[in-house]
């Protein structure tokens, strides 16, 4: 059988090879263009005449006319038994005029005493033209504050005590009127407030007596105006009683809490005039002055 020889390609290694080459196509952005179309949105009102025309749509209406109407029915009644009410007990309501009432059989000719007390306070400071300053009142306020302990302690005194601070500070007003109008009066010496401050240096100034040795006693001339500062408050307590016990029958004072009130003829224009050319002569004096 005949053998035929295939020759092999012989590799060159001389050849050159062939590069290609791909340009970048260049773009100018400066020439490009875009356009941004605006969408078309359409908004249609809601025709109101004719949903108010369907079956359902007032029956929805009225039912929520229904239910608002109830709810404010509701919180009037709320307000009433809240509002006329001390308290309501398992849907019972305790009316407040059986409250008042009943505070008033209690309490009531001891608080119009009060009242007419501290007016009678006013009236008299106004006549001798006694007056307090803002000041005065602050400064007292600073001591009471010192010596509760503090601002913190202060708040809850008067929570204790069932005040406002404005209650309080008419309180004070009242107590240094009735003061500067009475310590005037008093008649004591320097040995009974040295015999007072031995009696109560202890209560007048706790922190001071534990902090002295066994034996040890305060000195009195350290002490001493202060000392008598309370001493003149305690006797102003005590005159005042007397004084203003005077006072009610130089004045023409008609208490409701006890008698029943007294009609006359144009009284009430007669209080008014009276009032009226009072201050007018008391503005008189004060020019005069």
């Amino acid at each position: 059988m005949a053998k035929i020889k295939v020759k092999k390609k012989e590799k060159t290694t001389n050849s050159p090879r062939k590069t290609l080459t791909i340009k970048k196509p260049q773009i100018k952005l400066d020439k490009l263009k875009f356009k941004v179309s605006k969408p078309n949105l359409k908004f249609t009102k809601p025709n109101f005449k004719k949903l108010s025309t369907q079956k359902g749509f007032r029956i929805f209406l009225m039912v929520l006319v229904a239910v608002l109407a109830f709810t404010l029915v509701d919180f009037f009644f709320q307000y009433l038994n809240n509002g006329y009410s001390v308290a309501v007990v398992d849907g019972v309501r305790i009316p407040t005029s059986v409250y008042h009432e009943r505070l008033e059989k209690q309490y009531g000719q001891s608080i119009a005493q009060q009242l007419i007390d501290e007016q009678l306070i006013k009236l008299e400071a106004k006549k001798a033209g006694i007056e307090v300053e803002e000041q005065e009142v602050q400064l007292r306020l600073e001591e009471i504050i010192a010596s509760v302990g503090g601002d913190e302690a202060y708040a809850q005194a008067l929570i204790a005590n069932n005040i406002t601070e404005e209650e309080l500070l008419s309180q004070i007003e009242l107590d240094l009127l009735s003061t500067k109008i009475l310590e005037p009066t008093l008649e004591y010496t320097d040995d009974d407030v040295k015999a007072f401050f031995e009696q109560y240096s202890a209560a007048i100034f706790p922190n001071e007596t534990a902090a002295l040795e066994e034996g040890e006693k305060l000195d009195y001339e350290l002490y001493k105006e202060e000392v008598k500062d309370v001493y003149v408050q305690q006797e102003v307590s005590n005159a005042q009683y007397t004084w203003l016990e005077s006072l009610y029958s130089e004045y023409k004072i008609q208490d409701n809490s006890i008698n029943k009130p007294k009609y006359g003829v144009l009284s009430a224009t007669i209080n008014i005039v009276k009032n009226l050319m009072g201050d007018a002569n008391s503005n008189e004096e004060v020019v005069e002055e």
